[in-house]
């Protein structure tokens, strides 16, 4: 075998090796950012789940109208559907704003604020609130990381080739950034400090 051809098909190793290596890390990047979207989903299907709790006290005390039970009715059923991240961030934000309504409305009735059961929603309504901040950061950091693979070079060339899109950002109205729920669990918390 010639020198040139043994250095040709050494050339054509490496070529290959380093295709497989940056292939390689654009996959890896890919099933985290995924992987990351699944714990975020998780703990958004958590809060979804605790809507028809919300919603029986809700009933008893007519505290939401017509067009927004039925806006959560669909709000509810879109929700369990597989959706892209930017649409799933929508429909979480209509979500957020139907509780806030609730929750804004129940203000009015103070006998609402003290049942057992609204006090539990709320406390655990709270703390998922805070796991969807903690997988949300965790989600946007492995979307920065792929994305910033993804434009990089030489991996954006093989990003082309094969199809790899940059990932969305994941950002959505909690209700803890405006205090509703905090507001509301520190009432009842007082409530219940003076009458120990």
């Amino acid at each position: 075998m010639e020198i040139s051809t043994i250095i040709f098909l050494l050339i054509l190793a490496v070529f290959v090796i380093m295709i497989v290596i940056y292939f390689n890390k654009l996959v890896k990047a890919l099933d985290l950012n995924r992987e990351a979207f699944y714990n975020v989903d998780i703990v958004l299907k958590k809060r979804l789940d605790l809507i028809p709790s919300l919603e029986e006290i809700v009933k008893n005390y007519d505290i939401l109208n017509e067009k927004s039970s039925q806006k959560l009715l669909e709000l509810r059923e879109s929700l369990k559907e597989n959706l892209s991240v930017s649409r799933r961030q929508k429909l979480e934000d209509k979500l957020s704003d139907i509780i806030k309504e609730i929750f804004i409305n129940i203000e009015k009735y103070p006998n609402v604020k003290q049942e057992q059961s609204f006090i539990d929603i709320k406390e655990e309504l709270a703390k998922i609130e805070g796991e969807i901040e903690i997988t949300r950061k965790e989600y946007n950091e492995a979307t920065r990381n792929y994305n910033l693979i993804v434009k990089s070079f030489p991996t954006n060339i093989l990003a082309k080739l094969f199809s790899f899109k940059k990932s969305s950002y994941f950002e959505v109205d909690l209700l803890t950034r405006d205090n509703i729920i905090e507001k509301s669990v520190n009432e009842n918390y007082e409530i219940d400090n003076k009458e120990n």
